[in-house]
């Protein structure tokens, strides 16, 4: 980063860590997908159609989302370890 020259506006500050953690996100995605799948799998018991197209992408969503929170913990810590191949950008400060 260049210094700044005079009458430029200053640099904007650093982002608190809260807006950039992966992990509330992911969890909180999976949740969402979770209660989907509950209403999903509800309401197509009530029609009496069973489990229905709705449920199954929802489950296909949920399941996304433990690959990616495994893929996840796993590159924090390959980063935790110091492993040259891990990405930059994972682990808390």
């Amino acid at each position: 980063m260049t210094a700044p020259r005079d009458g430029d506006p200053p640099p904007p500050p650093a982002l608190p860590s809260r807006f950039y953690e992966s992990p509330p996100v992911i969890v909180g995605g999976m949740i969402v997908w979770a209660v989907a799948a509950g209403i999903a799998l509800c309401t197509g018991f009530l029609t009496g159609s069973g489990p229905g197209e709705v449920f199954w992408t929802c489950i296909a969503g949920l399941g996304v989302g433990l690959f990616g929170a495994l893929v996840f913990t796993a590159q924090r810590a390959a980063a935790r370890r110091g492993d040259r191949s891990a990405q930059r950008g994972v682990e808390p400060d």
